[in-house]
């Protein structure tokens, strides 16, 4: 009878195995046929992308540059979507190496950062119909250069600087007196007599991937400052602008008026184009020939951007008011997104402990419901950022002609202007999914990327100083509000008419 009982114990343990592990491989199977869903629908949506906002001068070449924006707007969207997965995997304890997944993404990210968009700008930029060969080695040389001191300079600080000094607490007490490592409450204190606490750092030395991690959320942390903070004002602004200042309906002779205004513009830019024509796309141009090419080029811009609401005006009757109103909804909906981000960073991040958990509550909220409605509203707010930095660096272009503007339009968006926007969407996104991992600490507790941003990169000697004290945070803010204000103030650019070299 001992044996039968030992026997039917034992088959009672291996069944409950078995049905644990056959629990296991089924969540992860969900999972990954969830992540292949997520890989198809942002390669189609990247390609549509693509697809309707390259200029029909590049619809039939430039294959290669082609492929290097597919595969960039691509992994900008697969990085910010890994979060909700990597909740995922954890919060139903599934097997995937969702870490893994992270390291491979964000080294893949730099190397589009570092070299594969470079040059793809540069060969793009000095291609030459009958002179492709030099296009190649002057492209070539520009990204091995670039790219050796990148390597150089991130294994250099890696060697002195990759060491993780993570601040621990070590208790001595009854297990029941412990608090649970799972706990949301901040309020949560051991303050028995019977607890004694001892504050002391753990080292540990990260690894060239993480290191790598750390680097480029470091670099992509300034993108998202400047043109991210401009952009939570500037993007709500515009749509409100434009909606005030849509085109109105105009008769055949205002038409005739404002076309003849637009020629004489026109050819006032056509004569100073051709100064440019002789010094190609980017070579050889001083400081001050470079700032009025830019000048010139924001001329262009709104040149473009009148000559299409004209055309609306009079040949669309003043354009379709359905779309017109979708500007205004469009501005509710991003001024909202805008508002809710800023106060739920000033709410939850900036006072400790914070007044209230407001987003992190409302995404854990929304997946008891339906875990896929918190994941869809996480990637809102997420790549409502991303677009947030688009425009900002549209909105500073526009108003401070240190470099280049690269508008993205409809049909008429070159590819030079859409790799360039891709490495800034790709720049930014390392740094968002940082953003929201801080800001979403209890939403993303416990999961891979809380384990590699939270434990070890915010962590590391001397990057510590800007993570820990929140000082990209704080100036994201601070610059949005001054933004904002500044743009109520100032809500048009000023278009350029003067295009001399000494004009600084």
């Amino acid at each position: 009878s001992d044996r039968l009982l030992a026997g039917e114990e034992a088959a009672a343990r291996a069944w409950k195995g078995f049905a644990r592990a056959a629990a296991v491989a089924m969540v992860n199977a969900m999972l990954i046929i969830g992540m292949v869903v997520m890989l198809v629908l942002t390669l189609v949506g990247a390609l549509y992308i693509l697809v309707y906002f390259q200029h029909e001068e590049d619809r039939n070449t430039a294959w290669a540059p082609k492929v290097v924006v597919l595969i960039g707007l691509s992994m900008s969207a697969w990085i910010v979507l890994c979060l909700p997965l990597d909740i995922a995997n954890t919060k139903v304890a599934g097997g995937l190496r969702i870490d893994l997944a992270w390291q491979i993404l964000y080294t893949t990210i730099a190397i589009w950062c570092i070299a594969v968009i470079p040059f793809a700008i540069f060969y793009y930029e000095s291609e030459d119909p009958e002179g492709k060969k030099s296009a190649f080695f002057v492209a070539l040389k520009w990204t091995l250069l670039s790219t050796v001191v990148a390597v150089i300079v991130t294994f250099m600080m890696w060697g002195f600087l990759g060491t993780a000094e993570i601040p621990v607490a070590m208790y001595q007490t009854a297990s029941s007196l412990l608090i649970p490592a799972g706990a949301a409450d901040y309020a949560l204190q051991c303050v028995s007599a019977e607890c004694r606490s001892i504050r002391a750092k753990l080292t540990l030395g990260v690894t060239p991937v993480v290191y790598i991690m750390a680097m480029i959320t470091f670099i992509g942390w300034f993108f998202l400052v400047l043109f991210g903070g401009i952009g939570l004002a500037a993007l709500p602004l515009d749509l409100f602008s434009d909606y005030a200042n849509r085109p109105v309906r105009i008769d055949l002779e205002e038409y005739a008026k404002q076309k003849m205004i637009l020629n004489e513009r026109a050819a006032k830019l056509l004569e100073i184009g051709r100064k440019f024509t002789g010094e190609g796309r980017h070579q050889n141009r001083t400081r001050s020939n470079r700032k009025t090419y830019n000048k010139f080029k924001q001329a262009v811009y709104f040149l473009d951007k009148d000559w299409e609401k004209v055309k609306v005006a009079y040949k669309q009757r003043g354009g379709n008011p359905l779309m017109q109103m979708l500007y205004l909804i469009f501005g509710v909906i991003s001024m909202g997104l805008s508002c809710m981000w800023i106060l739920h960073v000033i709410c939850y991040v900036f006072v400790y402990p914070p007044a209230t958990t407001f987003l992190n509550g409302y995404f854990v909220m929304l997946d008891k419901v339906f875990p896929l409605f918190g994941t869809v509203t996480y990637a809102i707010f997420a790549v409502y950022l991303l677009l947030c930095c688009v425009k900002g660096n549209i909105k500073f272009g526009l108003r401070v002609f240190f470099f280049q503007i690269h508008p993205m339009r409809l049909g008429n968006t070159m590819m030079n202007s859409l790799l360039f926007n891709t490495l800034l969407i790709l720049v930014c996104s390392v740094s968002v999914v940082h953003f929201c991992q801080r800001a979403f600490d209890i939403y993303t507790r416990l999961t891979s990327i809380d384990q590699l941003l939270g434990n070890e990169v915010e962590n590391l000697k001397f990057l510590k100083y800007f993570f820990q004290n929140s000082v990209f945070i704080y100036a994201l803010v601070l610059l949005a509000m001054l933004s904002f204000i500044w743009l109520l103030v100032f809500p048009k650019e000023t278009k350029q008419d003067k295009f001399d070299d000494d004009d600084d």
